[in-house]
């Protein structure tokens, strides 16, 4: 068999797996998809997710019952640790925008502000399976701030805009994104 083809049925499997013990939630089917791409070694997300082992097993608990277990696979991943400032800068954005104060809100943020450090597209980085997903996961847990993406930019450059914005900071050359050269760089296709 295919080494692509048997990565991606095992994801699949590991998906389903998880899903069959999960609660009835917006965020359940999602990371059950981040979950089963870190079990594969697809994204960036580090051990335990970037949350620590017993936040961690507080999330696979209130989401999947703890019914399933979980190991993650030895890849190494490709975080940018040079972003580890701007990633607490992204979580308190994040958590600014949040919908409640609730922890399955800030886990979702720990994994988004974790999974920026990436150098992918922002929902190939976390492990959702595509970019719809990423959407509904930030249109569910940060509403406000995922409707300030009326004009669909790509996410991760989307949220180091709001960041720059937050701090007062525009580095882009032109007055509005309908005149700037990289506008095919931000809103074409992932």
């Amino acid at each position: 068999m295919n080494c692509a083809l048997s990565m991606e049925r095992s994801r699949e499997l590991q998906r389903d797996r998880l899903r069959a013990h999960a609660i009835s939630h917006p965020n359940s089917e999602l990371l059950a998809e981040i979950i089963s791409s870190w079990q594969c070694g697809i994204g960036v997300l580090p051990e335990w997710l970037g949350l620590g082992e017993e936040q961690f097993d507080q999330l696979h608990q209130f989401y999947f019952g703890g019914e399933t277990s979980i190991r993650a696979c030895p890849w190494s991943r490709n975080l940018d640790h040079r972003l580890d400032d701007l990633r607490q800068d992204l979580l308190k954005l994040l958590l600014i925008n949040a919908r409640d104060h609730s922890d399955e809100v800030r886990w979702v943020a720990e994994l988004i502000a974790t999974a920026c450090q990436g150098s992918n597209h922002l929902w190939e980085d976390l492990g959702v399976w595509n970019r719809a997903s990423l959407s509904q996961l930030l249109d569910h847990n940060f509403p406000e701030l995922a409707a300030r993406n009326s004009r669909d930019m790509k996410w991760k450059k989307f949220l180091f805009k709001q960041l720059c914005e937050t701090e007062g900071l525009y580095i882009c050359r032109a007055p509005t994104c309908d005149e700037c050269a990289d506008f095919d760089e931000c809103f074409g296709p992932e």
